[in-house]
């Protein structure tokens, strides 16, 4: 049974701002991207419990949970019952290079 996908504003916004920087740099990651949060979308919606929680210190603990998709972009979303709530998608690029730095 297909969960509903109930897709915040702001995710909207937030996707906007995402295709144009990579419409800019590079046509080909940009339709990737597109590609990879269409695929998203549809593991959503069939088993959102596929995807760990997010250990995100801001976030009610263990409420949240996250999907990473297209190499560096984090999808943020609650599930309740039957419907999934899309509240964010980050771009982790600097988590990514804080965690390297972290490391080197």
């Amino acid at each position: 049974m297909a969960n509903t996908l109930v897709i915040s504003r702001r995710v909207d916004e937030m996707l906007l701002r995402h295709i144009a920087f990579l419409s800019r740099v590079n046509l080909p990651v940009a339709k990737k991207f597109r590609n990879d949060y269409a695929v998203i979308l549809r593991r959503l919606a069939e088993n959102p419990f596929q995807f760990p929680v997010e250990t995100d210190l801001n976030l009610p603990e263990e409420a949240y949970r996250k999907a990473l998709f297209a190499r560096r972009y984090k999808a943020v979303f609650l599930v309740e019952k039957t419907t999934v709530y899309l509240d964010a998608v980050i771009d982790c690029r600097q988590e990514f290079d804080d965690e390297m730095e972290r490391h080197s």
